[in-house]
């Protein structure tokens, strides 16, 4: 319904009908701003019954600031499938705010923000609400590059990846997620796929989340070493001594977090790739020289890294 939406939108006598107070459209705008998945059903039933002509741009703006929560995000998705069937210049409006977000995209800006973004542009496409294609593909390609390029040793944004390949991958990057994969294999089964984008294409934005996984991959190596060094620094420091310092138990405990973080976007974001992360070496397995994070043959070992292109998309 989505993809043929310009062919039906209702006629200008259409809207007559409607409620068309500045009040009442204002109060709706602004509920837009706060909208959550509880409130979906009070937001449908008012959208149905205003006259929101005058008012697209503001109800774009409302729902691309509003500070949504990820279970949040069914609502506004339904929200924005709704108002593009009904007006025509929604969709374009949308993808020019998005363009706004995502273009000016810094280092300062909240992950939260970016991973609303990300994911809010990528359903946009698939679903067909944004229907300049050509464009809504282009700055997702650009915002992605950025991310990648920028983003390979603090990995701020990094659950934004892992959002926008949980919720977009099989159709945007083509890639099935290694659980899926192994039932599909296992069922020999053929599973039916929106056909947004060629293969080429697909591959180019699959390439591109590989080069960014592999310095996920890369990242957690040097971690894990730098923590097996510390616990094992802490242990020989125990027998020798009888007790560790505050400092060093406070490091190993920050360390540990970190990885446990880590760990837990990096096995995530591989099982959705459907690629394989290295055995990581427990404290008993390891010596001096093994554990030094600082050692590039150690660090390096086992991770792949895939040539990313950022031309124009």
């Amino acid at each position: 319904m989505n993809l043929d939406a310009k062919a039906h939108h209702p006629p200008d006598s259409f809207f007559r009908s409607l409620d068309s107070s500045v009040k009442k459209n204002s109060v709706f705008v602004k509920k837009l701003s706060s909208l959550t998945e509880q409130s979906r059903d009070k937001l449908v039933s008012d959208l149905n019954s205003l006259n929101l002509t005058k008012y697209i741009e503001e109800v774009v703006n409302a729902i691309c600031s509003a500070k949504l929560k990820m279970q949040d995000m069914n609502c506004a998705i339904h929200l924005c499938s709704l108002l593009h069937r009904r007006y025509s210049d929604f969709s374009l409006l949308l993808l020019k705010t998005l363009q706004h977000a995502l273009n000016n995209l810094h280092k300062d800006d909240k992950v939260s923000r970016v991973r609303i973004e990300l994911r809010l542009l990528g359903q946009m496409l698939v679903l067909g609400i944004i229907t300049d294609q050509k464009e809504g593909f282009t700055l997702l390609h650009n915002t992605l590059c950025k991310i990648v390029e920028n983003d390979k040793d603090k990995l701020e944004f990094l659950p934004a990846m892992v959002s926008f390949v949980k919720h977009c991958g099989v159709d945007i990057l083509g890639v099935q997620s290694t659980k899926n994969r192994q039932l599909i294999e296992q069922h020999n089964i053929t599973v039916p796929a929106i056909k947004i984008l060629s293969k080429d294409k697909q591959q180019i934005f699959a390439d591109l989340l590989k080069e960014y996984s592999s310095a996920v991959i890369l990242s957690l190596v040097r971690l894990h070493n730098k923590l097996m060094k510390c616990l094992k620094h802490n242990k020989k420091t125990l027998l020798m001594k009888g007790e560790i310092s505050a400092e060093k138990i406070e490091l190993s405990e920050k360390l540990a977090a970190q990885h446990s973080k880590l760990l837990m976007n990096a096995t995530t974001l591989a099982e959705l790739l459907d690629i394989i992360i290295p055995d990581l070496p427990n404290l008993q397995a390891l010596d001096d020289d093994e554990m030094d994070c600082n050692s590039p043959a150690n660090a390096n070992s086992d991770v792949s890294v895939v040539g990313m292109s950022c031309d124009k998309f």
